[in-house]
């Protein structure tokens, strides 16, 4: 048989023996204080004492509440009548560990509140020794060895019972931690990307266009920007509806991703238009990856339905010097872009440079 609570708080027989010393359950005779205090205490009275110790422990306020709120009083009695019966029986055994530390996971995982759990077991102490019979009284050095292990073996539990108790809240609250952590990456998603072709956004860009400008001029590196647009779009709107506009700027987005290099940042900048942040690359180059993106696109029509969707795309290119801004910089790639729609649209432009 597997004890997973044992497993996972490390008690083996080595723990569990240090745990019994810890606690005085090691000292010889321990075994048959065990039995003396279920023959002589707790069987002729465990009605009596799962009674008291309910109603101790209902008439704290905070513990009234919760069983009110979360158990039937005869279920808890019951319950207790259970754990009184078991008390101290085979108590150096993987298996009682195992019960005990149960008992802390589920009171965790029902809620009950650890302070008042702890102090139940002040409870349960009085009422065992309360119940101690009047043979073992009238013996002096019976009735000290009797209270000595009743105080030990409810040590014994507490310890478990706690322990257990406060693994299974930080379990719990590291996956709390966890979804939180999970919810805030998922936020931040949303507010970075574009719901529509998955691209990063108009926001993102411009945040990583500016740190990409600090970048290079602090590094003498060069950068390069793309303005990119779709041709006409708006007549594939008008004459096929917005649902198949919306298809066709998916497909163009993951074209462009395809077409691009590892580590160029593509952002839908606003309705049909890209923006392509080309780190560590003049311009050049930049213009052939402009081109090479236009041929993607250009070269399959993009299917929707029945439909073959013919695609082009105007590209400006602009490289970035030491004045510029995120604005000055897009501003003269918009330029280009310009000059790429007045010369018949489908082309790449490079800037004008002086």
């Amino acid at each position: 048989m597997i004890f997973e609570l044992c497993e996972s708080r490390g008690f083996d027989a080595a723990s569990i023996a240090q745990r019994l010393s810890l606690v005085g359950l090691a000292e010889p005779g321990s075994q048959a204080q065990a039995e003396a205090l279920q023959d002589l205490v707790i069987r002729p009275n465990v009605d009596a004492i799962a009674n008291s110790l309910y109603d101790l422990i209902a008439a704290t306020g905070e513990f009234s509440n919760f069983i009110n709120a979360h158990s039937d009083a005869e279920k808890l009695k019951d319950t207790q009548r259970r754990y009184l019966l078991g008390l101290g029986v085979g108590f150096d055994t993987v298996r009682y560990f195992e019960e005990r530390l149960r008992i802390g996971s589920v009171h965790q995982r029902i809620g009950v509140p650890q302070s008042l759990y702890q102090c139940s077991y002040q409870s349960l102490q009085y009422l065992l020794i309360q119940n101690i019979p009047q043979q073992l009284r009238s013996d002096s050095s019976a009735f000290e060895k009797m209270i000595q292990f009743i105080l030990r073996i409810a040590a014994l539990d507490m310890s478990l019972a706690v322990e257990s108790y406060c693994a299974a809240r930080t379990v719990a609250l590291e996956k709390s931690l966890k979804n939180v952590r999970g919810e805030s990456a998922r936020l931040h998603h949303l507010a970075v990307t574009d719901w529509l072709t998955e691209l990063h956004n108009h926001s993102f860009s411009r945040q990583f266009l500016a740190g990409a400008l600090i970048q290079a001029k602090a590094e003498r590196s060069p950068l390069c920007v793309i303005m990119a647009d779709l041709d006409l779009f708006k007549s594939i709107n008008d004459s096929y509806g917005h649902l198949v506009g919306d298809h066709v700027l998916r497909i163009a987005a993951a074209r462009m991703t395809s077409a691009a290099r590892d580590g160029d940042e593509i952002a839908r900048y606003g309705g049909e238009e890209f923006l392509f942040i080309l780190p560590n690359t003049e311009i050049k180059a930049a213009g052939d990856i402009a081109e090479r993106v236009r041929l993607h696109i250009k070269n399959d029509a993009i299917q929707c339905g029945d439909e073959q969707i013919q695609v082009s795309l105007s590209l400006g290119v602009a490289e970035t010097n030491d004045s510029d801004t995120v604005d000055t910089l897009i501003a003269r790639a918009d330029a280009a872009l310009y000059e790429a729609k007045r010369a018949g649209r489908d082309c790449v432009r490079l800037e004008k440079r002086g």
